[in-house]
């Protein structure tokens, strides 16, 4: 019931050839590869904000295994207790511009273990990310806010897991400036 009364709330989505408010017209996604980014750098805000681009993304279900980045912070520390940790969800990923998606500018938590991903799934992708490095989640500074992201949540069947619940409180309570977390980039410069 959840996914009907949330799109009962949602505004109308445009319809084809024309534009949603701020954007470009809307183009059909490339030919079998459903996902891809066809506004990108066209809101530098955005980019700066969050953290990255959107590049593309694998569909649900696309089984993840999470890699813990900083199993310090208390915001990885549900998954640190319930590793290996893995769900099956939508899953973002982000440019490979350099001056999108960077441990030089954000604080990773968790990341995906490519290295456990199927050769079918890598194989799915257009322009894959030569370091194989895909932030799940993150924190950063912005002015005097805090930003945190976390790319899963897409199939409401993620606000059943305790762990990503977890996850995602101690995000939002970092955001609001009641938790304290290293949130220096990962990478220094």
């Amino acid at each position: 019931a959840f996914s009907g009364r949330y799109a009962s709330l949602m505004p109308p989505a445009p319809r084809r050839g024309t534009a949603a408010p701020g954007r470009g017209a809307p183009s059909a996604p490339a030919q079998g590869r459903p996902g891809r980014d066809t506004q990108m750098a066209t809101w530098p805000d955005f980019n700066r904000m969050i953290g990255g681009y959107f590049k593309w993304h694998w569909l649900d279900p696309t089984h993840i295994d999470y890699k813990i980045d900083d199993p310090k912070s208390p915001l990885t520390k549900m998954f640190v207790d319930a590793m290996p940790f893995s769900l099956d969800d939508e899953t973002y990923t982000f440019s490979v511009n350099a001056d999108s998606y960077s441990r030089s500018n954000l604080h990773v938590l968790t990341s995906i273990d490519f290295a456990r991903m199927s050769g079918t799934e890598k194989a799915k992708q257009d322009f894959p990310r030569e370091d194989d490095d895909y932030g799940l989640s993150w924190i950063r500074r912005e002015g005097k806010g805090r930003v945190f992201y976390e790319a899963h949540g897409h199939n409401e069947k993620i606000y059943a897991i305790k762990t990503m619940l977890e996850h995602i409180v101690a995000g939002m309570q970092y955001a609001m400036g009641d938790l304290a977390a290293d949130d220096s980039p990962s990478q220094k410069r």
